[in-house]
């Protein structure tokens, strides 16, 4: 039996926005090309542990996503739930509904007859929490050491998950900034390169990179050495590693006393402290 393609419209808008139509008059374009639509909450938003997730997995035939949010986040959240589309197009990046047709029959072509349309709706509150790329995550450790609020573990594979995502501090992207392979995304953060945003690329945070050396004592990935309190050094001469900030092996000069880079770690530390004793979710 040939199996009809789905069209997978993730919603963004409440009824009475005017981006809402967009969203309807996409459905209705999908149904009449010939394809089943299924319209979803957001797929960031949808609560933890919804089974609609494990819905989309099962779906026949092949499927294509239209979602508010970049690619790159919405591949590795359909991914996570075991979706293998062979579309993802990032409605904010359209014109508008003609837009957005074009591209996702350029990946589903065109069925006989006419498509249905079937909306799941949940309440949904707005989330915050971190979209793992597993395609550049390394499970180096970083984001597990640094976090505060306990979203990570490591799962028996020995890949990092994030089991407790809503422990995360709404607008703290502070993880993100510190992953060696820009892995961790958070797709509504107002940061292009944060949000996974296509050719956008982060610059990693030095100092916060610095602290999870001095704090949890491992070894630099980059020069090896371990980096202890009060040895991060810089100036007089003295080259240091990019990564960890300490001294590289057989470099010249006096150690420098502490000094702005030790003042940046107390900074960032008081900082991350005291977000940590505002409480989360």
């Amino acid at each position: 039996m040939v199996r009809r393609p789905t069209a997978i419209l993730s919603r963004q808008y409440e009824a009475g926005d005017p981006q809402r139509a967009l969203e309807d008059e996409l459905a209705r374009q999908c149904a009449a090309a010939g394809w089943d639509v299924l319209v979803i909450p957001h797929i960031y938003h949808l609560p933890a542990g919804d089974d609609l997730l494990a819905e989309l997995g099962e779906l026949p035939g092949p499927v294509a996503v239209a979602a508010w949010m970049h690619v790159r986040p919405a591949a590795c959240l359909l991914g996570e739930a075991g979706v293998e589309p062979a579309a993802v197009i990032d409605l904010g990046e359209c014109t508008g509904p003609d837009a957005a047709l074009a591209a996702l029959t350029e990946a589903l072509g065109e069925a006989e007859g006419a498509g249905s349309v079937r909306e799941v709706e949940r309440e949904i509150t707005e989330r915050w929490y971190p979209v793992i790329d597993r395609s550049r995550c390394i499970a180096c450790g970083h984001c597990l050491q640094f976090c505060l609020f306990g979203v990570y573990e490591t799962d028996d594979q020995g890949r990092i998950v994030a089991v407790r995502p809503d422990n995360c501090k709404p607008g703290c992207p502070a993880c993100s900034r510190i992953c060696p392979e820009g892995a961790i995304i958070f797709p509504i953060c107002d940061d292009p390169a944060i949000a996974g945003a296509p050719g956008a690329f982060m610059s990693l945070d030095a100092a916060a990179r610095r602290m999870y050396y001095v704090r949890t004592g491992r070894p630099c990935r980059a020069c090896g050495q371990i980096v202890r309190p009060g040895g991060v050094a810089e100036g007089a001469g003295i080259a240091t590693c990019p990564e960890c900030g300490g001294p590289l092996p057989g470099a010249q000069g006096t150690p420098a006393q502490p000094s702005a880079v030790h003042d940046e770690i107390d900074a960032l530390i008081e900082a991350l402290d005291d977000i940590a004793g505002g409480g989360g979710r």
